[in-house]
């Protein structure tokens, strides 16, 4: 059974998204279900939530995204109804 986990993050204005939803769907048995990304001045502000099977899924995910020097906060949401 697949739990949705939420992540707020952001990132500089010159990064590729398609970096960041390659890393979460780059983990086996992942799945990005929504995305919601703004721009604010230099920076984009967002929200990914994605599906993965287990906690330690999420735990691989958030360590290749932290890798990505583009981005300058990641978080956890315990909250999803930030998102949608």
């Amino acid at each position: 059974m697949s739990k949705t986990f939420f992540l707020r993050i952001i990132y500089r204005n010159a990064a590729n998204l398609h970096k960041i939803t390659s890393s979460v769907e780059s983990v086996k048995g992942a799945k990005i279900k929504h995305l919601n990304f703004i721009s604010k001045g230099k920076s984009f502000v967002g929200v990914i939530a994605f599906e993965a099977s287990q906690l330690i899924d999420f735990e691989k995910i958030m360590t290749l995204i932290r890798r990505n020097r583009d981005i300058s906060e990641v978080e956890r949401i315990m909250d999803g109804s930030l998102c949608c």
